[in-house]
């Protein structure tokens, strides 16, 4: 079960802007907790990505606390327990 998901991203990056607004349709869909971090300008979201996922890019999603780097659909459907389809990140 899901419990939540965030998603670390860089205001200046497209694909990651994209991606938090797909994911967060997404989740809210699926009534699944979801946060976006921006870290660009919040220092503290970005040490919180090297702490809790050791990558400095974006963008990065946490499921559960375990990371997807670069929005890899197999490892988000296999994380998530659903096929994200079509409408997956990676696509956006």
């Amino acid at each position: 079960m899901v419990e939540n998901v965030t998603l670390f991203y860089n205001e200046n990056c497209p694909q990651c802007l994209q991606a938090r607004d797909n994911l967060a349709r997404l989740m809210a869909e699926k009534q699944i907790p979801f946060v976006a971090r921006e870290v660009t300008a919040n220092v503290d979201n970005r040490d919180l990505l090297i702490l809790t996922s050791g990558q400095i890019g974006t963008p990065v999603v946490l499921v559960n606390k375990r990371e997807v780097v670069g929005l890899d659909r197999p490892r988000l459907t296999r994380l998530l327990g659903f096929d994200v389809g079509q409408d997956h990140p990676a696509h956006w």
